[in-house]
């Protein structure tokens, strides 16, 4: 039972945590991120004990009853004459919106810290994402990431920093990094998870459900909020193909496209064409949409466009000249017939030390030198693959290809 009940609180934490803080921030006396947060988790630790005893029929309404009775008790203390000003309310989740996580949201991106702390604030706030999480999403250790929070929310607190309203005009730096962090924060949600499916569809359900609001909001970004939707969408339509009936990892060429929801993938058509019309140039988003349309209009990997594809990928490096990129700008090459070329890119990475711990690209080079039948080499890339951070459906993918290669 004890199992049960913390399964439920990590799912109800996973699930609602940024939305109770937002909650709280918008509809109580209440305004700093921080210390909102710190109510919340109260909540839950009363929450891990007292439902040892009698689990709730309704956790969520307990939840947001918990919070509002600790925010009530802290608002009597240290500011009771907005107790006497105000109508003090909590509202039921069920009766707020988009917009409070969007409060939420612009108002942690600080332009005064570096990218990466914004970023990782967001994710624990906003998203309700744990530090390992996070330190996975980021490729970082645990410790860094408590000490960015850490020091992130001692500067708060010095500054006595909140974020109450939504910004008149909100500029295009925080524009594009709270694209960047709903593009993390889908991510997140996009893995796979030990069963084969989302790892957590509610994450992927949230970023779109915000970009949404964005553009509800009227905020174009050049044409980047649609730009990442339609990405997003993409994404989505493909994703229960990603694994095949066996529940074993497929590559793109053995993927089952009729799996494909074409509604889906109609509706990012619409979405990257409206994102065109409001782009003065293309972003690195429209970029990344426009290379996932040319998948999805393939009717097979064969036919599938590789030198356009080639070319969106030059321009993408352009903009945006991160090592994954170019990676992903080598295979549109090699597949295109530009090995000579895909080979180049591929030298460089190899100087890059995360890359050489990065399993992706040492099965690329295991395709190379299988496709040139030099086997020693592609069983040797393959074990190099396995001895990186893999998941099980990812090992399992490296030893059934090893063992092609072995008979």
């Amino acid at each position: 039972m004890t199992k049960n009940i913390s399964d439920l609180i990590s799912e109800l934490h996973r699930h609602h945590f940024g939305k109770m803080v937002a909650v709280l921030m918008y509809h109580t006396g209440i305004e700093e991120i921080a210390l909102s947060e710190d109510i919340v988790q109260e909540a839950f630790a009363i929450a891990s004990d007292k439902w040892r005893e009698n689990v709730p029929d309704q956790p969520e309404a307990w939840l947001y009853a918990t919070i509002r009775n600790i925010a009530y008790k802290h608002l009597k203390k240290q500011k009771p004459a907005r107790l006497e000003t105000d109508d003090y309310v909590i509202v039921d989740a069920r009766f707020t919106d988009d917009q409070d996580l969007l409060r939420v949201l612009f108002g942690c991106l600080q332009p005064a810290f570096p990218p990466k702390v914004q970023l990782v604030v967001v994710l624990k706030y906003v998203c309700g994402l744990k530090t390992k999480q996070i330190a996975a999403l980021l490729a970082s250790g645990e410790d860094t990431i408590q000490k960015i929070i850490y020091r992130w929310r001692a500067e708060q607190s010095r500054d006595n920093f909140s974020a109450v309203d939504m910004p008149e005009n909100i500029s295009a730096q925080k524009v594009r990094m709270a694209l960047k962090v709903l593009y993390v924060m889908f991510t997140a949600g996009y893995q796979l998870s030990d069963s084969g499916q989302l790892s957590d569809e509610r994450l992927c359900e949230d970023a779109l459900s915000l970009l949404q609001e964005m553009m509800k909001m009227g905020i174009a970004g050049n044409g980047e909020v649609k730009a990442l939707y339609a990405l997003l969408l993409y994404n989505l339509a493909r994703a229960e193909s990603r694994t095949n009936q066996p529940d074993e990892l497929t590559t793109l060429a053995t993927q089952d496209r009729s799996r494909w929801d074409q509604e889906m993938i109609a509706l990012a058509n619409h979405y990257l064409l409206l994102s065109q019309k409001e782009s003065a140039f293309a972003s690195a988003w429209q970029l990344e949409a426009a290379i996932a349309y040319k998948h999805t209009q393939a009717r097979t990997f064969d036919e599938t466009d590789w030198p356009g594809i080639a070319k969106l990928y030059g321009k993408l490096v352009l903009l945006n000249s991160s090592p994954f990129t170019k990676l992903g700008q080598a295979a549109a090459l090699y597949f295109g017939g530009n090995e000579a070329g895909a080979i180049e890119i591929l030298k460089q990475l190899n100087a890059n030390r995360f890359f050489q711990n990065y399993h992706l690209i040492h099965c690329f080079w295991a395709k190379i030198y299988a496709d040139k039948n030099e086997i020693s080499n592609a069983l040797a890339s393959y074990k190099k693959a396995l001895s990186c951070p893999v998941n099980a459906f990812e090992r399992k993918f490296v030893e059934r290809e090893i063992g092609r290669l072995e008979v």
